[in-house]
């Protein structure tokens, strides 16, 4: 190929695109781009693509360097995918349909180049790349000129441009005045081959993805979830794009806390609060718009985030991969896990302190826990039970239920009795490991075996309480225990009177009747009963030496221990020979407060040595 002479051929500028190049030379010669490209045996397309042999053949006839030329080359290495210095784009990257320019530098070349005026423009690479809009040195927005659209113009830069040429002034006067962002200033660092480690999640995507992530995370930050692409304009683009930057530029902790943002301002009003809806957009996009592997970072982190933040598990998925476990739950997806009603499931919650007061306020939805630490208590859940249905459950004539759990026999999984949880909530499983106890061992019973009795008519003979004997057995004492194959639960349970008997007589020497506990104390049989209630007053079961009734008793040891550490307002004022409300007005004065809610146990204690201190 023989050289153009040097009078046919223009210098070619700085970051000018190889098309640009040859579209200026063409028209030097009074061609078309293609024209051209066909007289001088050069295929057009393959400079457009940045085909290495094209530009070699291009370089030759116009005597330019390859390398400069090679250099602002978008080259394209796919059907849908191109690079620039090794950066890779794909064609939603580019801009090709309108031709945008900077117009200040148009007219700084027609001022300072000196081709023939027609000529002397030339289009810059970072032009034809969608979401850089502003042009760093002149700190205006770049203008759309032409329509790059027609078959035998397009990618024809010098043809395209002469119809504005003269309306350059204007198009500069009337430009947006705006800086580079720092997302435009990331991208045309990158198109320069130029380090950029300012934002190592960024740099770690292709070229393209990081252009992408920053204008939808961007868009859906200004312009809401819902956003609409083809409704924003370039102006908010611009502004998408810049705080699209802001947020992703600071990895993933920044990103996480954008996605608790969006979390925060959902407004759900069918009681759903999957991340395709809080997200919008942005899941909707990588979730379905688009399958490209180079987005997979991103879609870890929302992944990471959801499944640490949302009410996910087994059976949910997150990008088309399943959860496999489950951290959080919400009282809806418990709700319809277990087929609780959602406003108990909220009260045994809290109950169990798995809920705070304050999230009681919250939706179903968003009032979240731990479903690790919970997982026994959902379980539990689904079999739950009042006091009622637990007697009915285990087959115990009233009151032997209540017995059974004043006893201890049974215990709720979540106790009752407060503002929140009227009733205790009892678990059928528990009722069914006590049911398994009370029977291990049992035979059946033969009709002809009259011995035998249930534990009540048993309690009745034996002057003792149904418990006694329920303790006895539990604590494997009693070597005949039978039961009845046509009853079910508690009432199938027969023992023997005479073997229950000798074993019932004993009565402890070490426990005080709660009257007797009473006197000890100094105060009334209110507040005895209501300490032993809350359990701050240890007690149990025995039975009177006397009628051989259960009493409730407490340990001498127990309120040793109990009276060595706490004092009653009235016991503590008679000790010191004052009167008990100028006691208590002096422990008020020094911020001592009551150990015990008085509305609970209906007098008011304090801390022994709390009371010692004062005094002394």
């Amino acid at each position: 190929m023989t050289p153009l002479h040097p009078s046919m051929i223009v210098s070619i500028g700085h970051c000018e695109t190889p098309s640009s190049h040859c579209s200026r030379t063409a028209l030097l010669l009074g061609r078309s781009a293609r024209d051209f490209c066909r007289d001088m045996d050069i295929p057009f397309q393959g400079i457009v693509d940045g085909d290495v042999q094209a530009l070699k053949a291009m370089a030759l006839r116009t005597r330019a360097d390859l390398g400069l030329l090679a250099a602002s080359a978008i080259v394209k290495v796919g059907e849908r995918s191109y690079s620039i210095r090794g950066e890779a784009l794909v064609r939603e990257t580019l801009s090709r349909k309108t031709l945008r320019v900077c117009p200040h530098c148009i007219l700084n070349d027609l001022q300072e180049r000196s081709e023939p005026l027609a000529v002397r423009p030339f289009g810059r690479t970072a032009w034809l790349i969608e979401p850089i809009r502003t042009c760093p040195e002149h700190k205006v927005a770049l203008v759309a000129v032409a329509e790059d659209d027609h078959p035998k113009r397009v990618h024809d830069f010098a043809a395209l441009i002469q119809p504005a040429i003269p309306r350059m002034g204007q198009f500069a006067d009337e430009a947006w005045r705006r800086s580079a962002t720092a997302f435009e200033r990331h991208l045309l660092a990158r198109c320069e081959g130029l380090e950029t480690n300012e934002a190592p999640f960024l740099g770690g995507l292709p070229f393209y993805a990081a252009a992408k992530t920053c204008e939808v995370i961007g868009a859906i930050a200004t312009q809401g979830i819902r956003f609409r692409t083809e409704r924003l304009s370039d102006a908010e683009w611009h502004e998408a794009g810049a705080a699209g930057y802001e947020i992703t530029s600071a990895g993933e902790d920044s990103i996480r806390t954008f996605l608790s943002r969006l979390q925060d301002r959902f407004m759900s009003t069918k009681g759903d609060w999957g991340p395709r809806l809080v997200f919008g957009r942005l899941y909707e996009w990588l979730a379905h718009e688009s399958e490209d592997t180079a987005y997979d970072p991103l879609r870890d982190i929302i992944r990471r985030h959801v499944v640490e933040t949302m009410p996910v598990g087994p059976g949910d998925d997150v990008f088309g991969r399943e959860v496999t476990v489950r951290r959080l739950h919400s009282v809806r997806s418990a709700s319809l896990e277990t087929g609780a009603h959602p406003k108990r499931l909220r009260k045994l919650l809290h109950a169990a302190g798995y809920l705070t007061a304050e999230s009681l306020s919250l939706s179903d939805e968003r009032v979240l826990f731990d479903a690790a630490k919970a997982q026994a208590f959902v379980e539990r859940i689904s079999e739950t039970m009042s006091l009622k249905q637990a007697g009915e459950y285990l087959n115990a004539p009233r009151p032997h239920e209540r017995l059974l759990f004043e006893a201890g026999f049974i215990q709720p999984f979540v106790r009752g009795g407060t503002e929140t949880l009227k009733d205790h909530a009892f678990a059928r499983r528990d009722l069914d490991a006590f049911l398994e106890k009370l029977l291990a061992g049992a035979s059946d019973a033969r009709l002809e075996d009259k011995v035998l009795v249930p534990i009540q008519s048993a309690a009745k003979r034996a002057c003792c309480s149904a418990m006694e004997i329920v303790q006895l057995i539990l604590d494997r004492k009693l070597t005949r225990i039978g039961r009845q194959a046509d009853i079910a639960g508690y009432l199938s349970v027969l023992v023997d009177p005479e073997e229950v008997m000798p074993l019932v007589q004993e009565q402890a020497s070490d426990s005080l009747s709660l009257p007797e506990v009473e006197r000890k104390l100094g105060t009334s049989t209110r507040v005895v009963k209501a300490l032993v209630e809350h359990g701050h007053l240890p007690s149990r079961i025995e039975i009177n030496p006397v009628n051989r009734c259960p009493q409730q008793v407490v340990t001498c040891a127990d309120i040793e221990h109990f009276m060595s550490r706490f004092v009653s307002l009235h016991f503590a004022a008679n000790e010191r020979g004052v009167h008990f409300r100028q006691l208590k007005a002096m422990l008020a004065s020094a911020g001592i407060n009551p150990v015990f809610p008085r509305d609970e146990v209906h007098a008011t204690f304090y801390k022994r040595n709390v009371v010692a201190e004062l005094s002394q």
